[in-house]
C-alpha cells in the first residue's frame, strides 16, 4: 500500500550538515504525490526541531531526475473546486515550511527540475545545478493548462526580475544549468563529477558564515524601473499582446500566469499564494486543461511504446538518400544528437544545398541561444557527402528521399543493397507509396520499412513507422529507438494508402477546396479554421504542402478507397496553370507579393456561386476527417484514438486544447456527428455517408474514449 512507502532518507554528518535524498521506490522518476509531500513534510517538521543541524541538501537517488514534477494524475483527479484548493494549498504551505526553516537549504539539481521540483528549489535557500544535457530547469504547467500552483509565481521573479520570470512561465521554457545561473534561477553551475566538491564547499562556507553574500549578489532581481507600476503594466500588456497573437485566446493558462503576477506584485507572500492558488483551481476544472493533461498521458505512453517485441539495434553509421527538404531535414535530425551521416545525391551541387540548409537550422537554434558556434561545427563535423556509391559499407541504417515514385525508389533500394552490409536496415521516406511492393524486389525485405517524417523535419515531431509484409521485429524495434534518439515520437500505423496523417487530412483539404469552388471566398474559409484553433487555413496549408502534391496523393487515395475520396478537378486545373502554391508564387494565395492577397486568376474556375454559413463550412471540413479517422480506427490502421489524436496533432497541428479529433468527436457526441454526415451525404453524396464503426458505437450507445456517448 503506498502508506507503506518511503520516499525520502534523511543522514546527517558529525558536523551537523544533513542530506535529504528523494528517491521513489520502483519508478524511473520522483513526482511529489500527495504521500510523498506528506513525507517530505513529516522530515522537515523533525528537522527543524533538531538544533544540532547546520544546513540540509536536497538531492535525488534517480538517474537523469531530480523531481519531475507534482503527480499529474492527482491534479485530473480532483474534480472539484474544494478538493483542487486543498491540494494546491496543502503544496504551498509544505513547501513554505521549507523556506522558514532556521537552517540555509540547498536543492542539488542534477536532472529534470520541473514544475512542482523547481517550486521546491526555490523555496530553498540555493540551488546548485549540474552542467549535464539531462539537467533542465523549468516550470512547464502552462502546457497542461494550468500555472505553477505551489509557489512558483511568487518565487521566481524576486531572483530573476518581473519580466523574465513571466517570459520564462508563459514561454514554459526550460533551461540548462548554466543558463539558470546566468539568469539567477541557480547559484551555482558545475559539471556532474563536481558536485561532490561544490557540495563541501558550500558545506564549509555556510559553517564559516561566508556564503552568503557572494551568491547573492548573482541573482538578477527586480530591476529598479520594474518596481514602477506603469512599467509593469506594459511589460503585461506586452506579454499578452504576444500570447494572444499566439493563441489566438484558446489558451486561458497564459494569460492567467500574467494577470496573476500583475495582481499579486508588492503583496505579501501569503495574499500572493492565495491569487495564485485560485488562479491554478479555476483552470485545472476546464476542459482545456483536462485535454492538455489527457494528452500528456497520452504522450508519456507514447515514450514507452516500442511498437515490437525486439530490443532493436543501436544506430551509429547512417545514410540519406535524396537531399531536398525531407534528405536534409533528416539529415540534420541524425547528426544533431551525434549520429554519423553520409550524404548520397546525383551532383553536388544538391549535396551543396543540403549542407547549406542543414547549417541554417542550426544558424537559428543559435539565434535563440541554444547553440555555439563550436557546437555546430562539431555537429557540422558528423555529415559527410558524395555522389558515388563509396562509403556506405559501414553504414547501420539508409534512408531513401527521393521523389515520391516508385520505379525510382525501388532503384535507389536496389543499387544500394549491393552496397550495404546485408544487416543493414534500409527505410523509405514515402507519404503514400505501398512499403511491401517498394521492398519486393529486395533480397532482404525483412530489414525495410517505412519511416514518414513530415516538414519541416526539425520542427514536425511526428514519424509514422510503417512495416511491410516481411518488416521483422528488430528492423520495427531499431527505428522505434532510433526515432526516439532523433526527438521524434513515433506512431507505428498499418500500411495502408496515405497511412494514417495523409488519409485523414486529404479528405479535409479536399472538402475545403470543393467549398471554395462551389462558391465560398478564400480568406473566409481558411478563417474559420483558424477560429477553430488550426494553425494554418485548409487552403493556405494547400498552398504550402504544395498544390501538385496534394494532387497525386488524391488519384493515389481515389485509386485505394474508391468514390468517397474522388479527387474532383480543381487541384488538377491549378497544377495545369502552375499554380503550385508556396513553390511556384501563386496557389489559393499570391506569394508573389506578401502571400495575404488571394489568387484573383483562380476565381474563374468556381463553379457556383453558394454562400455558407461558418457552422456548415466547419462542419464539412472536420466531420469528414471524423468519418474517415473513424475508417482508420474500424481498420486498425493505428492502435488506439489517443495514438490517432497525438498523430494528428504532431502531424497537422490539429489544436490540442480540444484534446485531439476523436476527443472532439467525443466532445459534440457521436449522435450529432451521425446526423450531420447523413443530411451531408443527402445534399453532397456518398463521400459523407457514415462509416459502420460510427453506426455500430450510436446503436451502442459509446464514444470513443470510453463511457457513454
Amino acid at each position: 500500500m503506498e502508506a507503506t512507502i518511503q520516499y525520502f532518507e534523511v543522514t546527517i554528518d558529525s558536523q551537523g550538515i544533513g542530506t535529504l535524498t528523494f528517491n521513489t521506490p520502483e519508478k524511473r522518476a520522483n513526482v511529489f504525490t500527495h504521500a510523498a509531500l506528506k513525507e517530505f513534510e513529516a522530515h522537515l517538521d523533525t528537522l527543524k526541531q533538531d538544533s544540532a543541524i547546520k544546513a540540509l541538501f536536497i538531492e535525488s537517488a534517480k538517474e537523469a531526475i531530480f523531481i519531475a514534477g507534482a503527480d499529474i494524475h492527482e491534479i485530473q483527479a480532483a474534480n472539484d473546486e474544494k478538493n483542487i484548493t486543498v491540494l494546491v494549498q496543502e503544496g504551498q504551505e509544505i513547501f513554505t515550511k521549507l523556506e522558514n526553516l532556521p537552517f540555509p537549504t540547498i536543492a542539488i539539481i542534477d536532472g529534470a527540475c520541473l514544475g512542482g521540483g523547481l517550486e521546491m528549489s526555490l523555496s530553498c535557500t540555493y540551488r546548485i545545478a549540474t552542467s549535464h544535457p539531462h539537467t533542465r530547469i523549468g516550470l512547464p504547467e502552462v502546457n497542461l493548462g494550468i500555472l505553477p500552483g505551489f509557489g512558483g509565481t511568487q518565487r521566481l521573479y524576486p531572483l530573476v526580475g518581473y519580466a523574465k520570470a513571466m517570459e520564462l512561465i508563459v514561454g514554459s521554457k526550460l533551461l540548462k544549468g548554466e543558463k539558470a545561473l546566468k539568469l539567477g534561477v541557480v547559484d551555482a553551475c558545475v559539471p556532474r563529477g563536481y558536485l561532490g566538491f561544490k557540495k563541501q564547499e558550500f558545506s564549509q562556507k555556510i559553517l564559516a558564515g561566508t556564503l552568503n553574500k557572494k551568491l547573492l549578489a548573482n541573482r538578477k532581481g527586480i530591476t529598479w524601473y520594474e518596481k514602477f507600476a506603469p512599467v509593469r503594466s506594459l511589460i503585461g500588456q506586452l506579454a499578452r499582446k504576444q500570447v494572444l497573437k499566439k493563441t489566438h485566446g484558446h489558451y486561458p493558462a497564459p494569460l492567467a500566469v500574467i494577470k496573476v503576477m500583475q495582481e499579486s506584485f508588492g503583496k505579501s507572500l501569503l495574499d500572493g499564494l492565495k491569487i495564485e492558488r485560485d488562479a491554478v483551481t479555476k483552470l485545472a476544472l476546464t476542459p482545456i486543461s483536462k485535454n492538455l493533461i489527457n494528452l500528456f498521458f497520452i504522450s508519456e505512453k507514447l515514450k514507452n511504446e516500442t511498437f515490437s517485441t525486439a530490443r532493436g539495434k543501436e544506430i551509429r553509421q547512417s545514410a540519406i538518400v535524396g537531399t531536398g527538404a525531407m534528405g536534409s531535414g533528416i539529415a540534420w535530425a541524425l547528426g544533431n544528437q551525434g549520429i554519423n551521416v553520409r550524404l548520397k545525391d546525383i551532383n553536388t551541387a544538391s549535396v551543396g544545398r543540403a549542407i547549406s540548409t542543414i547549417r541554417k537550422i542550426y544558424e537559428g537554434i543559435k539565434k535563440r541561444g541554444r547553440l555555439t558556434e563550436r557546437e555546430i561545427a562539431l555537429k557540422m563535423d558528423k555529415i559527410t557527402f558524395t555522389t558515388e556509391y563509396v562509403g556506405f559499407d559501414t553504414t547501420d541504417f539508409l534512408l531513401e528521399a527521393v521523389s515520391e515514385d516508385i520505379n525510382l525508389k525501388q532503384k535507389v533500394f536496389q543499387e544500394f543493397e549491393v552496397v550495404l552490409k546485408p544487416e543493414a536496415i534500409i527505410a523509405s521516406n514515402t507519404s503514400s507509396i505501398s512499403i511491401s511492393e517498394l521492398a519486393a524486389k529486395l533480397q532482404y525485405p525483412n530489414r525495410f520499412i517505412g519511416m514518414h517524417f513530415f516538414n519541416p523535419v526539425n520542427r514536425m515531431p511526428l514519424v509514422e513507422i510503417i512495416s511491410g509484409e516481411k518488416t521483422d521485429d528488430e528492423t520495427i524495434a531499431t527505428v522505434v529507438k532510433l526515432t526516439k534518439k532523433m526527438g521524434k515520437t513515433p506512431i507505428k500505423v498499418k500500411e495502408s494508402a496515405g497511412f494514417l496523417v495523409n488519409r485523414i487530412l486529404l479528405p479535409y483539404l479536399k472538402e475545403a477546396a470543393t467549398i471554395f469552388e462551389e462558391g465560398e471566398d478564400i480568406k473566409r474559409i481558411d478563417r474559420v479554421l483558424l477560429d477553430f484553433g488550426m494553425p494554418m487555413g485548409p487552403l493556405a496549408l494547400i498552398d504550402k504542402v504544395g498544390v501538385d502534391i496534394g494532387e497525386k496523393v488524391s488519384h493515389i487515395l481515389h485509386q485505394a478507397y474508391g468514390e468517397r475520396m474522388a479527387p474532383g478537378t480543381l487541384l488538377t486545373k491549378m497544377v495545369e496553370h502552375g499554380w503550385l502554391g508556396q513553390k511556384s508564387g501563386m496557389g489559393f494565395y499570391n506569394h508573389k507579393s506578401n502571400g495575404t492577397e488571394i489568387n484573383k486568376k483562380l476565381l474563374k474556375l468556381k463553379t457556383d456561386h453558394v454562400k455558407l454559413d461558418k457552422k456548415t463550412i466547419k462542419n464539412r471540413v472536420l466531420l469528414i476527417m471524423i468519418n474517415e479517422a473513424a475508417r482508420c480506427l474500424e481498420e486498425d490502421v493505428v492502435d488506439n484514438p489517443g495514438y490517432l489524436d497525438m498523430a494528428m496533432i504532431m502531424g497537422t497541428g490539429f489544436p490540442p486544447f480540444r484534446g485531439g479529433l476523436m476527443r472532439y468527436a467525443d466532445e459534440i457526441g457521436i449522435n450529432h456527428i451521425i446526423t450531420s454526415l447523413k443530411q451531408l451525404q443527402k445534399q453532397h453524396g456518398y463521400r459523407f455517408a457514415p462509416c459502420d464503426l460510427l453506426l455500430g458505437m450510436i446503436e451502442n450507445n459509446e464514444s470513443f474514449y470510453g463511457g457513454t456517448s
